[in-house]
């Protein structure tokens, strides 16, 4: 098949389970309908292969990237001749070592040859040409490595709708640094501009999307999971995003990550520009957008889809369509992580009440980062207008919609 090489090409292998040999076979076959291996790297360049791992949980639970995927991954970069790559992640509020075991990979043993990495110790990396932000503190394993493989998690995200391979390498900015990001880009346009810097920084050479289970609604660590049986590989990060939020029915123009990737040119959130390649073991078939949507997609994805009237600017006005964070009290086990990580100067919230009471917010503090919702580790904290919250997406999805 001719693929346009004018566009930014999106292949999709459509996978149904997480059974490691087919996944295997899935992410061979997306690879290499994506160009392969070689036009991206070569085999005695040193790889960092960064999946999600926002926090430790079960591998069915849709919040990190699945383990399937990731030793596909490695093992096909091993087959390839790919002898020193690391893989890793510095989450916010937990250890990538704590994920990792919790994922039921084995840290202390080589992967298909490549070796877990901590990622703990960080590096100040200048970036003059950056037009947000002129220097990042990275984690050491970033500056070491040759390419950066962007292994990421199809998954709704408070903040930015939506949380997939423009947002993924955020993992590799160190520790507190990522609170004081929220602090110095305290709105998702801003914060999405510095994320693009990221990639113009580290520059992945290819992106891989896990949505054969997504997680919908309360993300990104709280939602439900649901099956999307999909897996999506690309060179151009923003691409592949734009893809996600045609198969859920959202406009990618809605989307920060998106406009502002497209904006800062390390992608296109055109659709007219994506090539949309289905690829399986018979081959590569170019399809239409409309035509993949009507087949694979879900237009019932719980997913924040309102949007801000420009002409509202008056503050008292913004108040009633700003979401903010809301402590559902029944759930709340007083830990303190919501408190702990707020990034604001003073916190936002604080036990006003006692430690025997939720914590309380002043959401005349409050930037709407929604790290405190990000990292509640007993899903107590979903985000809402006013006095009410948005629709968490907690039905049951156990069943796919297709049966491919």
């Amino acid at each position: 098949m001719l693929i346009d090489r004018e566009k930014s090409l999106v292949v999709v292998v459509v996978c149904d389970t997480y059974d490691e040999e087919k996944v295997y076979e899935a992410v061979r076959t997306g690879v290499a309908a994506a160009g392969g291996l070689a036009s991206v790297l070569s085999p005695d360049e040193k790889v960092l292969v960064k999946p999600n791992f926002l926090k430790s949980a079960d591998p069915d639970s849709a919040v990190a990237t699945h383990p399937a995927v990731l030793k596909a991954v490695l093992r096909l970069l091993w087959e390839y001749g790919c002898t020193d790559t690391l893989y890793g992640d510095s989450p916010g509020n937990d250890t990538g070592a704590r994920v990792a075991d919790r994922l039921g990979l084995e840290t202390q043993k080589p992967l298909f040859g490549a070796r877990f990495t901590p990622m703990t110790h960080e590096v100040k990396v200048r970036f003059p040409e950056g037009m947000t932000e002129k220097e990042f503190y990275f984690a050491e394993e970033v500056t070491e490595a040759d390419a950066v493989i962007n292994v990421c998690k199809m998954k709704t995200h408070a903040l930015m709708r939506i949380t997939g391979a423009v947002k993924n390498p955020f993992g590799l900015v160190c520790g507190y640094r990522k609170a004081m990001a929220h602090v110095k880009y305290p709105n998702a346009s801003l914060f999405a501009r510095m994320l693009a810097d990221i990639h113009r920084c580290v520059k992945p050479r290819l992106h891989i999307m896990d949505g054969i289970v997504a997680m919908e609604g309360n993300g990104p660590g709280a939602g439900t999971p649901t099956p999307m049986n999909l897996l999506l590989f690309s060179t151009d990060p923003v691409a592949i995003d734009t893809v996600f939020c045609h198969l859920i029915g959202i406009d990618p123009q809605s989307v920060p990550t998106n406009v502002q990737g497209a904006a800062m040119g390390i992608g296109t959130c055109d659709s007219q520009k994506i090539e949309l390649i289905l690829a399986d073991a018979s081959g590569t078939h170019s399809v239409g957008f409309a035509q993949f949507c009507e087949q694979y997609g879900r237009p019932d994805f719980a997913v924040e889809r309102t949007k801000l009237p420009p002409q509202f600017r008056g503050l008292k006005i913004l108040e009633q369509f700003t979401r903010r964070p809301v402590i559902h009290k029944e759930r709340c086990v007083s830990c303190g992580i919501c408190v702990q990580h707020c990034p604001v100067p003073g916190k936002a919230l604080s036990f006003a009440k006692g430690k025997n009471h939720p914590p309380v917010y002043d959401y005349k503090k409050c930037i709407r980062c929604y790290c405190c919702q990000e990292l509640c580790p007993k899903k107590a904290i979903t985000v809402g207008r006013k006095s009410s919250s948005v629709k968490s997406g907690l039905q049951d999805r156990t069943q796919p919609k297709h049966g491919k």
